[in-house]
């Protein structure tokens, strides 16, 4: 079974290290960002092609993204970033992922033109002032499938555990019971509609009153639906944190519904506010003010298997919802961060809990990683 993963996703878990470190902030929003790209695409010759669709295959990995810009006559591919504040405040980290991704899309498009060789360019562009710094290095295509392949062969294992779980997950959704003897009047209604929004790919808005199981009658038609549709994940989004603990105890109950599907492998994911979560209210958010920054990116791989196998083993045992408690435990076991090992596990977990401004505010998390990786 073929694993996609888009270029930014995969640098992301490969080339991430040492602190984490959010003094180069506030990033520009998604709308400066797209603004600021439009621009500086604009700037540049005739010939320029701007978001150049690109993928590429490693063993059982395949490999997509688009590069921000191509330059064929100068033979230079662009990996354009917006900045706020002053570049040189930038840490080495941020930089060397950049390079991760740029040399990404260098290799991509080195075999996709059939070159020998290309310069690939960092482009910051100030959202303050429309002014660009440009970093260029000159690197061969053999140079640039070695990096490629480097970046592959660190995240093939986890790939590889990923589809193991997608084919385990699906499996027992798709034997999935309703946890109840019968439905309440009006929830069997209200699971046939989500139910078929789910499998055409269409939207619903619901109303119905209090009482008649709308969560249960929400989520349990979603998860059916998940395996013949390829839903990815389910966000359950909540104003309150009475909402999402019901959604978080109808997620246990569902797991623990049938004799016949022991140990539902699915994970489940709480999110919560970062002032509930920070272990150090009173620390900036770096390696040099708060000890569970410090060293966070080298931390993370090995706090991110444990959570992961945290969730496996409660799901095991009859399915419990990866709380934040319980994240939390794991974050302090090696010493990282609970709120930012918890937005990491996001992109891991089959459901997520959370406030709903993790995913309509214009910075959401969720909808970022949403977009970025063409979840459904």
């Amino acid at each position: 079974m073929i694993y996609t993963v888009a270029v930014r996703e995969l640098c992301e878990f490969t080339a991430k290290q040492g602190d984490l470190d959010l003094r180069f902030t506030p990033a520009p929003t998604a709308l400066e960002g797209i603004a600021g790209h439009a621009v500086a695409a604009a700037r540049r010759g005739k010939g320029y092609r701007a978001e150049v669709a690109l993928s590429g295959s490693y063993q059982t990995l395949r490999v997509r993204g688009r590069a921000d810009g191509y330059d064929p006559e100068a033979q230079r591919v662009d990996e354009v970033k917006t900045f706020k504040g002053r570049l040189d405040r930038q840490p080495a980290s941020h930089r060397h992922l950049h390079w991760a991704q740029a040399k990404v899309y260098g290799w991509l498009l080195c075999q996709q033109e059939q070159l020998a060789h290309i310069d690939v360019a960092l482009v910051y562009f100030d959202i303050g002032t429309q002014q660009e710094t440009v970093l260029t290095e000159h690197c061969t295509a053999d140079d640039l499938r070695q990096h490629f392949e480097a970046q592959c062969q660190r995240f093939l294992a986890w790939a590889t555990q990923q589809v193991a779980h997608r084919v385990a997950r699906d499996t027992a959704l798709g034997a999935l019971a309703f946890p109840f003897g019968g439905f309440r009047t009006g929830q069997r209604t209200l699971a046939e509609a989500v139910y078929k929004a789910a499998t055409a790919g269409r939207c619903l808005l619901a109303q119905a009153p209090t009482g008649i199981g709308k969560t249960m009658g929400t989520l349990f038609p979603l998860l059916k639906a998940a395996p013949a549709q390829r839903i990815d994940k389910v966000f359950f989004l909540a104003a309150k944190t009475s909402g999402r603990q019901t959604a978080l105890d109808a997620l246990t109950r569902l797991a623990r519904s049938d004799e016949h599907v022991p140990g539902l492998p699915l994970r489940v994911l709480e999110l919560v506010a970062r002032d509930k979560a920070c272990e150090y209210p009173g620390n900036a958010c770096h390696g040099e003010s708060c000890p569970l920054a410090r060293d966070f990116y080298d931390r993370l791989p090995a706090a991110r298997e444990a959570a992961v196998s945290v969730a496996v083993e409660h799901g095991n045992a009859g399915g419990t919802p990866l709380h934040q408690a319980q994240v939390r435990d794991v974050a302090l076991q090696h010493q990282v961060c609970p709120y930012y090992l918890s937005q990491e596990l996001a992109r891991w977990a089959d459901v997520v809990v959370g406030d709903y401004n993790y995913y309509f505010d214009l910075g959401g998390l969720l909808h970022g990683l949403a977009q970025a990786n063409g979840w459904r």
